[in-house]
């Protein structure tokens, strides 16, 4: 049961480049802002660190951006409600359960259609098709329940 290689969500990279922005911004008042008292070469230096992140951002965004291959997904983690515990994997958009731990966490047997994802062997069925056994298995009730909690990545 080997995980997948995550994508970077847009959510991180937006709140990445706001902090890029930000210390663009307020990094410049910090280095420039006294520099008649001597003081503008240890704010360079006290600063580099910071410095060296902003330059180097851009670049790592862009290699983020560049690497994702077939094998990677928004989301691959184990969702835990109380003591049961099931593997949800959302892909392009379209979220999947594992149907091995879907059936031992649950005790239902699946008859669905069985997909599997780059990456890995193991077999998967969409969410919205085993919704229906929720009916009768309140265990399954309230794991769905918190499963749409969560937001859907992009």
């Amino acid at each position: 049961m080997a995980r997948r290689k995550q994508k970077m969500s847009r959510a991180k990279s937006r709140t990445a480049w706001l902090a890029w922005l930000a210390w663009g911004i307020f990094g410049t008042i910090f280095v420039f802002e006294d520099t008649v008292g001597g003081s503008g070469l240890f704010a360079w230096i006290f600063t580099a660190p910071f410095w060296v992140m902003f330059a180097v951002w851009p670049f790592m965004w862009a290699y983020l951006k560049m690497r994702m291959t077939p094998e990677m997904v928004e989301v691959d983690d184990d969702i835990v409600v109380g003591e049961t515990k099931c593997r949800l994997v959302q892909k392009d958009g379209v979220r999947y359960v594992e149907r091995a731990s879907f059936e031992a966490a649950f005790e239902q047997k699946l008859t669905e259609p069985t997909v599997k994802l780059a990456g890995g062997d193991e077999d998967f069925v969409e969410l919205s098709k085993v919704e229906k056994y929720a009916k009768d298995n309140e265990k399954l009730k309230n794991w769905l329940a918190v499963v749409e909690t969560l937001p859907i990545v992009r």
